[in-house]
């Protein structure tokens, strides 16, 4: 071979050496894209089911409240009235009790009043 086939042969197969090279390359950006945008709508799947799992995980537990709080306020309601009903029925009774000792002092046991005092300004 002669020297200029050596050195075309050489130039042929560095000229195909950057074509491959420039196409792999191409090829490598190609899939650092790809694998990007993957990633990117990997993570916003991610968040998305992340809010929706705050979303009724938040739903279940003011559900869960509002239960408990009404129960606490019936609770506490039917524990009001029967306070009331057995206020009611031992004031009648304190009443009475007070009516019974009021009379049966002043009433058995005569007051004998020896003085009258007339409060206020002699004109």
């Amino acid at each position: 071979m002669a020297r200029d086939d050596i050195l075309s042969k050489i130039k042929t197969a560095e000229a195909e050496a950057r074509t491959a090279v420039q196409r792999v390359l191409e090829e490598k950006d190609k899939k650092i894209a790809a694998a990007t945008t993957e990633a990117v709508n990997l993570v916003k799947s991610a968040e998305t089911d992340a809010q929706d799992y705050y979303d009724k995980s938040v739903a279940k537990a003011e559900g869960e409240v509002k239960t408990k709080k009404q129960t606490i306020i019936q609770s506490g309601e039917k524990n009001v009235n029967s306070l009331s009903g057995s206020a009611s029925a031992k004031l009648d009774k304190a009443v009475e009790y007070l009516m019974k000792e009021f009379m049966g002092c002043c009433m058995l046991r005569p007051v004998k009043m020896s003085r009258v005092v007339v409060a206020g300004s002699r004109t």
